[in-house]
């Protein structure tokens, strides 16, 4: 009898052991992929690499793996698609792809730097542009400096002819022909006037381009506070690349494997710190990131891109800043 009962709690302790075991096991949160995010080779993209680099994201309990691309324009579908959960892309870009899948943008990292129309060999005015052919990425807000172009010199889109071309394979575009004029961006614009192409238009004085941090809406209602430390340790590694550049320069090569002196700076990019954010996501503030999305969404209404206007308020997530 005593046998039989003194079995009876061996079993009634183990059997206690393993639920509770079980119940741990159930209670530990398996750990979380790291935030895929996309970055090109643009000099403000790199403060990505830097804040991996410098383990700024671990510092602040988030995994992330930069993803690299050669076209920016592959990161559009794949973001749509959530291939990588969020991207350093423009307000038209972010407005194009909220269409089929919410997006958030969380911050401004840039404030998108120089782009131009760039022109081949006898073309000396815009109106010599009449009748040739112009590539640019179509029915982005990337049109609105070769329609801004052909308004000045009392011209449109109907004068010319425009194809689609990515400002990547703009300089092989002129070289063979194809286009005479094209619209680029750096690094491009700077691999453009290396090889002798000039410069029609700049686009300077706009600054409609922005580069944004723009999430999934569906990665930041998930991962509300991944997001907060992304930016966290983002805008520590602003601050860290602002005092080194060649360092910057050195971790870029590292992640693209290519030589430093391979890494093309851009001394008119102006990198924007937490403090500028504010400002920008001020709505009162004179070329705040509202009015830039009000400016692009009406773009994109009157080409027919889309039907409807953004509405800045659910686009626009500044609560997520430091």
């Amino acid at each position: 009898m005593k046998k039989n009962l003194l079995m009876k709690i061996a079993l009634l302790a183990l059997l206690t052991n393993v639920l509770t075991s079980c119940a741990a096991l159930q209670a530990t949160p398996s750990p979380k992929p790291p935030l895929r995010v996309q970055f090109t080779q643009s000099w403000g993209d790199y403060t990505l690499l830097v804040a991996k680099e410098k383990g700024f994201f671990e510092k602040y309990g988030v995994q992330v793996e930069p993803v690299y691309y050669s076209m920016l324009s592959d990161t559009y579908p794949d973001l749509a698609a959530g291939q990588i959960d969020g991207a350093l892309i423009a307000i038209g870009d972010a407005i194009n792809i909220n269409r089929s899948t919410p997006m958030k943008v969380v911050a401004i990292q840039d404030n998108g730097g120089d782009d131009a129309v760039v022109v081949g060999p006898g073309i000396n005015s815009i109106q010599d542009l009449k009748g040739k052919t112009i590539g640019m990425l179509i029915g982005s807000q990337y049109e609105l400096t070769v329609v801004n172009m052909l308004q000045s010199a009392n011209m449109s889109t109907g004068d010319v002819t425009i194809v689609v071309l990515n400002p990547e394979n703009a300089v092989a575009a002129l070289k063979s022909g194809q286009v005479q004029a094209a619209f680029v961006w750096e690094p491009y614009l700077s691999d453009a006037l290396s090889s002798g192409y000039k410069i029609m238009y700049p686009q300077k004085q706009l600054h409609l381009f922005p580069g944004l941090i723009v999430f999934s809406k569906s990665v930041v209602d998930d991962r509300p506070e991944d997001v907060r430390a992304f930016l966290k340790a983002w805008f520590q590694a602003v601050e860290y690349r602002l005092q080194h550049q060649g360092e910057t320069r050195d971790i870029a090569a590292k992640y693209l494997g290519i030589n430093a002196k391979d890494v093309r700076t851009d001394d008119n990019l102006k990198i924007l710190t937490v403090e500028d954010n504010k400002t920008l996501f001020d709505i009162k503030t004179v070329n705040s990131i509202y009015s830039t999305t009000k400016i692009t969404s009406d773009y994109l209404i009157s080409s027919g891109v889309m039907a409807e206007e953004v509405d800045p308020l659910e686009l626009l997530a500044p609560s997520f800043l430091p």
